[in-house]
């Protein structure tokens, strides 16, 4: 039978760290989504797009060893400086892909990522990226997407800015 927070809350910390990887694993899936929080009641439009706030339970974290993770300012623009997609959809695809690369190679992944900001150079395309969005992000973390006039290179439309996720250290 899985565990439970109610499990892990029972616990010591050498109690949950003596866990395997695999079940300290699947305990940090459930301890993110009961961080993940609504200010009010209010069904809002939004619903499924970010949440209001993330609180980070440091006791559970310590307990799973888990790690937050970082991953660096990213656009459309591969490694050689070349935007990738002619479409701002393509640019939209491109930088969740380039973040996605970074978020495996850190041994996380889009479901645990608890804030992201985005700076984009067209408002207007907001149902465009929403939908974009939608693709790559399953679970709603802490989100802000601001306008812009404007990016590193005149061509790009998106800057994913800051993405924090979390893993389990093994």
């Amino acid at each position: 039978m899985p565990l439970t927070l109610k499990d892990l809350d029972a616990m010591s910390i050498e109690q949950a760290q003596a866990l395997s990887f695999e079940e300290r694993d699947a305990l940090l899936d459930l301890v993110i989504a009961d961080g993940r929080s609504e200010a009010t009641e209010q069904v809002s439009y939004r619903t499924g797009l970010y949440c209001d706030y993330f609180e980070e339970d440091l006791t559970r974290m310590i307990k799973l060893r888990a790690v937050r993770v970082l991953c660096r300012g990213t656009t459309s623009s591969g490694f050689d400086g070349v935007v990738v997609g002619d479409t701002d959809e393509e640019q939209y695809r491109a930088a969740f892909r380039h973040i996605q690369t970074s978020l495996h190679a850190a041994g996380t992944g889009f479901h645990r990522v608890v804030t992201l900001v985005v700076f984009l150079t067209d408002m207007d395309n907001w149902p465009l990226f929403n939908h974009v969005y939608r693709d790559f992000i399953p679970n709603p973390p802490c989100r802000a997407v601001i306008g812009t006039t404007g990016l590193a290179q005149k061509s790009i439309s998106i800057e994913l800015v800051e993405c924090v996720a979390f893993k389990v250290a093994p």
